[in-house]
């Protein structure tokens, strides 16, 4: 975010906190293998975007996200993003790393534990009310399977999925 922020004049750069719910799901072949991911939980982090031209900006978002059986880092190294006066469409590649999952073994359980890391995509929209404040929704998809069974190392083919909500102050 800072080398992005040096490239770009300082008043154009914007950052902004964030805060939300995230409503996860799974999608897959196996997904009803898999449920400890389906609990409602909270987002909060930062967001810089800068600015390419009018219409065109370049988001990068990172923030936590914790519900009841695990936490994780969600990184969106870059967005891009079609501005058309406060409204905006955006879309990009996402990564998430787990902090903390209750399911999560060491390789020799006996039964299936959360993977570490996951990839994805993401697409979302938002709105800018008064220049401060602005509001997002965000779909999130993951393409790194969910569980591994660790008897015989073998995916359940069930992948992250969830769609977030948030709202965002806009520090400067």
């Amino acid at each position: 975010m800072v080398f992005c922020a040096a490239a770009q004049d300082i008043s154009s750069f914007s950052l902004q906190v964030k805060a939300g719910i995230q409503l996860p799901g799974v999608y897959g072949r196996e997904k009803d293998s898999v449920s400890m991911t389906n609990k409602t939980g909270l987002v909060a982090g930062l967001s810089a975007v800068s600015p390419i031209s009018r219409h065109f900006v370049l988001k990068h978002d990172i923030w936590a996200a914790i519900n009841k059986d695990q936490s994780r880092l969600d990184v969106f190294p870059i967005s891009a993003a079609f501005r058309m006066a406060n409204a905006e469409l955006f879309a990009g590649p996402y990564a998430g790393m787990l902090l903390r999952a209750d399911n999560y073994g060491n390789g020799s359980m006996q039964s299936g534990y959360a993977t570490k890391n996951d990839i994805g995509f993401t697409i979302g929209a938002g709105y800018t009310f008064r220049k401060k404040i602005s509001i997002d929704v965000r779909y999130v998809r993951g393409m790194i399977t969910l569980i591994e069974d660790p008897g015989n190392k073998e995916q359940l083919k069930a992948y992250r999925q969830y769609v977030a909500v948030t709202l965002g102050y806009v520090l400067f």
